[in-house]
This record gives structure tokens, sequence and C-alpha cells, in this order.
């Protein structure tokens, strides 16, 4: 557990692509700030990086939103290619996609953040690599929806985690 150690620059900048490291932001005002509730409220053994998404828009239609009781819990995971998602978000959609006669399931994806300034962060990816996930992977009932969003939503862009102030942003 990083932040334990003292005296040691407690963030991790991960890069997608072919881009190169710009310079370092000590705390920008476009960060999503991250969330523990995974681990503190319902039971889940590792600590992740997790944002509540304000909303998830898939083919250019609202599929959730975030409410202070229904919360949509995004795990940010660089070991996952596209994106899991929660059982009762996938057979929403499918039956959304069907009941409108779409030809693509998870055309284009996109979640948004509010941010620690009051702004909305996206992440989008293209017909994402889409796979379902038990809604209580630590046995705890969610309130929410889980999603876990992969390297689809992450490439091109330079991710950086401050883990002393809980914050995630991409450039």
């Amino acid at each position: 557990d990083l932040r334990e150690r003292e005296g040691f620059d407690k963030s991790l900048t991960l890069y997608g692509g072919s881009r190169q490291p710009q310079q370092k932001f000590s705390n920008p005002s476009y960060a999503i700030p991250l969330v523990r509730d995974l681990n503190k409220r319902f039971g889940d053994a590792t600590i992740h990086y997790v944002g509540v998404a304000s909303s998830l828009i898939v083919n250019g239609n609202n599929l959730a939103t975030s409410s202070r009781r229904n919360k949509i819990y995004v795990i940010f995971d660089t070991g996952c290619t596209g994106m899991s998602i929660s059982t009762s978000l996938f057979n929403e959609r499918y039956s959304i996609a069907r009941e409108r006669r779409e030809n693509n399931l998870w055309g284009n994806v996109e979640l948004q953040f509010d941010t620690v300034s009051g702004g909305v962060a996206s992440l989008n990816a293209k017909k994402p690599l889409t796979t379902t996930l038990d809604d209580r992977p630590w046995g705890k009932k969610l309130d929410g929806h889980l999603i876990v969003l992969g390297l689809a939503f992450l490439e091109g862009h330079e991710m950086t985690v401050d883990i002393d102030n809980d914050k995630i942003w991409f450039d």
C-alpha cells in the first residue's frame, strides 16, 4: 500500500498508445474523485481505483444515471481490454437495442464523470468488447451498477492517479 510509504511521490501515471509524457500536473481541477465505497460499504477485499460515473450513454442514448442511492461505480482497470458490466445493465441495454432494432449493441459508449471543479469529464470507446459480471463479486448487495473500464476507453490517454488525494485524471 503506497499510502503508508513516506518520502515517495504517490501518484501513478500510465501512458496509452504512442503519446509521450507531458508535464506533470500536481492537482488539476478536472480530476475525477476516487471513492472507496466498494471496499468500505460493500466489503470488497481489494481497494480499486473507483470513480462514480454520472451517466452511461450508449449509441447516443442515456442507459443509466447515477443518483444518491443508485450509483454507477466504475473501476479503472488497465488489465481489462474493453469493459465488464453489471448483468442488470447488460440485460437492460439488450432489451432496448432489440426494441429499437439497433444493429450494434455497444457501438459508441461514453461514460461521464463529475470533476472536482464541477465540470464533466468523458471517456469514450467504439465497439468495446463487453462482458457481464456478477453484480456482487464480493457477496454484499451492491446499490447501483458496476462497470470495469479497460483499455478501449484509455487508449490515447495519459492516466494519472493521485493516491494521496484520491483523484484520477486523463490527459
